[in-house]
């Protein structure tokens, strides 16, 4: 009997789709397991691939035609009955004990999901402190520390079906394009009293080349960041609360721009956090005013 479905969203990455089945063929003392790729891509660019790993993997293939984060990866959902559903994102590749250290904190502390870290392999031309930004910060929460919702994730996690607010439709419609759909359910599931849990050992690697490591990829997500923050904290607020909130962020962009000039010859990485703190403002204030970034709508 499978006891997990491990969920793969992809679009138009057959390269390294492959490499990402390639290491779940090599999974060591991990729990019976299947794989669901669904494709997002109508003209399916990730059949090939899929059936070339079918000799090592029990892995079925779907085809979402239908654009949008949430749409592909309810998708990938409802095709399974496991008692644990497994994500990990398809520019990303598992290392030998990535389910099996997920599987082992979930069993011991019963919790409701596992989030695991995942370690950024930059470009040659990536800049330092590009690399260094906390965007990219991996993860150091030991064993079975209690993760907060704004760490979540769906580039490497473990939950428990039953856990979910809805058996087949977990992922929120609303985030299709903007993206955030993975935060948003895990901090409607602990607003709900899951417990989410980390595994230190439950390691992967994503590949990030350049056009998704620049300064101004950095600023643009940070902005679609502080968006999803004012999103989902937000939520419950009156709309004059929060816009007095975003107000305040606001005027406090000009304060972390102008810290961040002071220091950019001398220290780029401190200067880059001063920039993304003004860009976390100004997305909160763009979110309340009905401004969204769809950077899901093109390629990524």
């Amino acid at each position: 009997m499978t006891t997990v479905t491990i969920c793969i969203a992809t679009y138009k990455r057959p390269a390294s789709l492959g490499k990402l089945l390639d290491s779940l063929v090599t999974q060591s003392d991990a729990p019976p397991f299947e794989v669901v790729v669904v494709d997002n891509d109508h003209e399916q660019s990730a059949k090939p691939v899929v059936d070339a790993a079918r000799d090592g993997l029990h892995v079925r293939y779907l085809v979402e035609p239908r654009r949008g984060l949430a749409k592909v990866r309810n998708r990938a959902v409802a095709a399974s009955s496991a008692t644990f559903l497994a994500f990990i994102d398809d520019d990303e590749w598992a290392t030998p004990k990535w389910l099996a250290s997920l599987f082992r904190v979930a069993e011991d502390t019963t919790a409701d999901a596992v989030i695991g870290p995942v370690r950024i392999v930059f470009g040659p031309d990536t800049p330092a402190y590009i690399q260094h930004c906390r965007l990219f910060a991996e993860s150091t929460l030991p064993d079975a520390a209690i993760v907060p919702w704004y760490a979540t994730r769906t580039s490497n996690a473990l939950v428990r079906r039953q856990s979910l607010p809805d058996l087949e439709a977990p992922f929120a419609a609303e985030y299709d394009f903007s993206g955030g759909e993975d935060v948003d359910l895990f901090r409607r599931m602990i607003d709900a009293g899951a417990d989410v849990r980390a595994s230190s050992g439950a390691l992967v690697f994503e590949h990030r080349p350049g056009r998704r490591a620049n300064l101004w990829w950095v600023l643009r997500r940070s902005i679609r960041n502080g968006a999803t923050i004012a999103d989902i904290e937000w939520r419950h607020f009156s709309r004059g609360v929060k816009l007095n909130k975003a107000l305040a962020s606001m005027l406090r962009a000009p304060i972390q721009i102008l810290r961040a000039a002071t220091v950019w010859r001398r220290d780029r990485i401190a200067g880059l956090h001063h920039l993304i703190d003004a860009a976390e403002g100004l997305g909160q204030l763009a979110h309340v005013l009905g401004l969204t970034i769809e950077e899901y709508r093109k390629p990524a």
